[in-house]
């Protein structure tokens, strides 16, 4: 009995309080169309077996 008066009471508060479902997060938001943004389509690069470029410097160090 009493757990059926703190629900009643907690709804009528609930209500008093101007709580809703939005507040209370049981409300499904949708995004808003002007939100909404495509995203890009990946790209890979055209070869994953380049070494990366080094400065003619660095090389001739490297090489001593």
């Amino acid at each position: 009995m009493k757990k059926i008066l703190f629900i009643i009471a907690f709804a009528m508060l609930a209500t008093a309080c101007g709580m809703s479902k939005k507040d209370l997060g049981l409300e499904k938001k949708t995004p808003d169309a002007s939100q909404a943004t495509a995203k890009e389509e990946l790209v890979l690069p055209p070869n994953f077996n380049l070494r990366p470029v080094v400065p003619m410097a660095q090389s001739k160090t490297e090489q001593e």
